[in-house]
C-alpha cells in the first residue's frame, strides 16, 4: 500500500509517516503531481496499484464515490492546523486508520 500525500498537506508529512509508521508515503511534488488537476490525479493513483491519497480536499471523496475505488482515500478533516498538531492528531488514529484501509 503506497500513501500519496496531496499537495495541501506539507511535502514532509511523507517522510514523518514513513519514519514513524514503517509505511511507503511520498508527497504528490515528489511524484510530479503538485500542481495536477483531482483527476488527474485519481487517474494516476488507479494506474499506480494500490494507493491511498491523503488530503483534506472533499474531491477525491466525491471522485471515489462518483468512480469507486482505487484508490482509497484517508480524508482529513481537522481543519487548518500547525503542522506539529497535524503530526500528533495522525500520532493517535493513524494506526486505526491503517486497520481500515486493510480491511
Amino acid at each position: 500500500m503506497k500513501f500519496w500525500i496531496d499537495a495541501q498537506l506539507p511535502p514532509n508529512l511523507a517522510s514523518w509517516l514513513t519514519e514513524t509508521f514503517g509505511v511507503n508515503a511520498v508527497s504528490l511534488k515528489d511524484l510530479g503531481l503538485r500542481d495536477a488537476k483531482d483527476t488527474e490525479i485519481f487517474e494516476a493513483a488507479c494506474s499506480a496499484g494500490i494507493v491511498v491519497i491523503i488530503s483534506k480536499d472533499s474531491d477525491f471523496v466525491d471522485l471515489v464515490t462518483r468512480l469507486g475505488t482505487p484508490p482509497q482515500i484517508l480524508w482529513v478533516t481537522c481543519g487548518n492546523v500547525t503542522n506539529r498538531i497535524l503530526k500528533q492528531i495522525l500520532q493517535k488514529t493513524f494506526s486505526d486508520a491503517l486497520i481500515l484501509l486493510e480491511a
